[in-house]
């Protein structure tokens, strides 16, 4: 289940959300911010997902979506923000990778390469 909670001021149109962001409630959510947003003008939307404790794969599509269309995000749980984290870095949301770091060989192997070495 999820609570949608719309608070419009004169200067942001704020989604306050409250449960699980899953499957058909991403829809839900999705048709309430395009109405809300086709209404907003200028204002900044902001989506507070401080009250979230669960988002699967068509919620985080949607975050990814409202990212790429200039959305805030507001959380406070170390999943949620570790979540939003991927979401705003995500292929096509305006970030640019650098190059990922070395990476340790912690399962490296007593073989030497090419002598019956196998994945792990």
């Amino acid at each position: 289940m999820l609570k949608i909670t719309l608070h419009d001021s004169a200067s942001e149109l704020r989604f306050r959300l409250e449960g699980r962001l899953c499957g058909l409630w991403a829809g839900e959510l999705r048709q309430c911010w395009r109405t809300a947003a086709s209404a907003s003008g200028a204002r900044r939307t902001v989506v507070d997902l401080s009250e979230v404790d669960f988002v699967d794969s068509a919620g985080r599509e949607l975050l990814q979506e409202m990212h790429r269309q200039g959305v805030r995000f507001r959380a406070v749980t170390p999943i949620i923000t570790a979540l939003l984290d991927e979401v705003t870095r995500a292929p096509g949301c305006g970030t640019v990778e650098g190059t990922p770091p070395e990476r340790s060989n912690a399962f490296a192997s007593s073989h030497p390469p090419g002598r019956n070495s196998r994945a792990v």
